[in-house]
């Protein structure tokens, strides 16, 4: 258990940063009005998913193998479940925030009927029972992702079904989903060069209106997220095709599809400063504001010295 216990010794700080970041950017995204639009409903989804993600991996799963604990690991088929429940979500959610930023690029006018807020509110709903109902089917009634002592991590029921399982319904499925998220995020790219070139040549329609500095913004954190995802994908699968070291599998595999929901919470932070400023605004306003005031005292206690001694610094 030696080795075992070093992995949750990194996997452990990195889920703990994403619970954190994560829970932060879904509290932010709820208070602030500016994200009071099917984006920002869209991201607190995507936020919440990452967040239970991290969370179930934090809470239960580093306990169960630090512990050695026989009652969480008997159980630990829910872990498994609730671990590709919210990570599904997550890819799913990515797909609906780049088919949203598409739509806003390429058909603005037929953007403001398709998403408004109340529509995107019961796409989420039905997003979540069709992930939850499908989850269950293929990951509890049909085949269990559980905890194997063998190879200290969690792994699909060693069957033929599950092989199958494992192969079309959560890789091919998700890469699926992740190349129609890539090809989105090109397409849109290539409208926002095409807007840009009709800018510079100072025509203007309804699209080029639409396009404004938070609108480049929400499609930076799309493309990078987007990137984060196919990017840990491959490796988690292509990895442990051509290495052999533990160490090196470790970190293409497990530790990859842990961190990239670390890396969503903070693209999220990174590309919207309206959360930083929700997050760290106070406490800077709060910093400064104390050394204003010790600068005011300051100059009224130079200022009640005699004149002699202030003659001390005009010398």
């Amino acid at each position: 258990m030696a080795d075992f216990n070093q992995i949750v010794y990194v996997l452990m700080p990195v889920s703990l940063v994403g619970a954190v970041l994560n829970w932060s950017s879904f509290y932010s995204i709820r208070k602030l009005a500016s994200f009071n639009h099917s984006f920002g409903v869209l991201s607190a989804n995507q936020a919440l998913a990452d967040a239970m993600h991290s969370t179930v991996f934090l809470l239960y799963f580093c306990p169960m193998v630090l512990l050695d604990q026989p009652t969480m690991k008997h159980y630990s088929h829910i872990c498994g479940y609730l671990l590709l429940l919210a990570y599904e979500l997550s890819v799913l959610t990515h797909l609906a925030i780049s088919l949203n930023r598409f739509i806003s690029v390429w058909f603005p006018l037929f953007y403001e009927r398709a998403f408004s807020v109340r529509k995107t509110k019961v796409f989420i709903i039905v997003l979540w029972m069709y992930n939850a109902t499908s989850a269950t089917v293929l990951y509890e009634n049909f085949c269990h992702f559980y905890f194997d002592d063998k190879i200290g991590f969690l792994t699909f029921s060693n069957s033929d079904l599950c092989s199958f399982i494992g192969w079309y319904g959560d890789f091919l499925k998700n890469c699926f989903y992740v190349s129609i998220v890539i090809c989105l995020d090109v397409l849109t790219v290539y409208g926002v060069r095409r807007l840009s070139k009709k800018l510079q040549s100072g025509m203007t329609d309804a699209a080029l209106k639409k396009l404004s500095s938070r609108d480049r913004r929400f499609l930076k954190q799309t493309l990078i997220q987007g990137f984060v995802f196919m990017l840990e994908l491959v490796t988690y699968f292509v990895v442990p095709t051509y290495f052999t070291n533990d160490w090196i599998v470790f970190f293409g595999t497990s530790f990859a599809w842990v961190t990239v929901h670390v890396a969503d919470g903070l693209i999220v932070i990174i590309c919207n400063p309206e959360i930083r400023n929700f997050l760290f605004g106070s406490k800077i306003k709060s910093f400064q504001t104390r050394g204003i005031t010790i600068h005011l005292s300051s100059v009224v206690a130079v200022s009640s010295h005699p004149p002699q001694q202030r003659s001390l610094f005009s010398d």
